[in-house]
């Protein structure tokens, strides 16, 4: 889990970093953080940070980019994950609201008890969000797609394809890594090249899948049976 603390008070700091690694250690959360001493020196690492952050504690008054403004540029880059500011500043917790963020804390009134409770409640919501999303990496860009908007994966000579909303994208990968990683997660194997949603499956039949797209794709005759079986469930076969 990867926490990243930007403040520019380093008692702060060193204060929340210490109570994090407390709780992490009572509750068996594998930690590591991050820390920035400003939003800019923040932001110039932001494709990093919404790659890779799980969780943001934000202060709000730092100097440059303020923490509000900070987690505004985040978004617009895509991050989506849990944003916690923790700030002096009673006033701007009405801008927290734009930004989305899941919480705000005041320091030097918030108790231990409601900063642990924030940071579990955080926790799971990461969690949950990272088993939602498969993350991709391709030559010089990645992208974190929805699992819930992908509807299969193709492969050839190693390059895989995979196809969500109306776009794709290709990355390096082999079908049966991602058949492994996938199985539970509602995908079925249909063919030596092809691995499909099932919750995009509209009907099937012995030689080809129709997806809710329209698109058809072949099955291979190894894999319709496992497929059947997978869809008894799905469908009315």
């Amino acid at each position: 889990m990867q926490i990243v603390l930007c403040d520019d008070e380093v008692s702060a700091v060193e204060s929340i970093e210490s109570l994090l690694k407390k709780i992490s250690a009572v509750h068996g959360i594998n930690l590591s953080i991050l820390k920035y001493k400003s939003g800019d020196q923040l932001l110039f690492f932001a494709e990093d940070i919404v790659k890779d952050a799980d969780i943001l504690f934000l202060d709000v008054g730092m100097p440059g980019t303020d923490g509000i403004e900070t987690a505004r540029k985040l978004r617009k880059e895509g991050y989506e994950g849990p944003i916690i500011f923790y700030s002096k500043s009673r006033e701007a917790v009405f801008y927290a609201f734009d930004v989305n963020a899941q919480n705000y804390l005041l320091k030097g009134s918030v108790s231990e008890k409601r900063i642990e409770d924030v940071f579990l409640h955080a926790v799971k919501e990461a969690e949950e969000r990272r088993s939602e999303y498969l993350l991709l990496t391709g030559v010089g860009e990645y992208r974190n797609v929805a699992l819930k908007d992908i509807r299969y994966f193709e492969v050839r000579q190693k390059i895989v394809t995979v196809y969500y909303g109306d776009t794709s994208f290709e990355f390096v990968s082999t079908i049966g890594k991602l058949e492994n990683l996938l199985f539970t997660k509602g995908f079925e194997r249909i063919s030596r090249s092809c691995l499909v949603s099932k919750r995009h499956i509209a009907s099937f039949s012995y030689e080809k899948v129709t997806l809710d797209s329209g698109e058809t794709l072949p099955v291979g005759r190894k894999y319709y049976k496992a497929l059947k079986d997978a869809m008894k469930d799905e469908l009315d076969v």
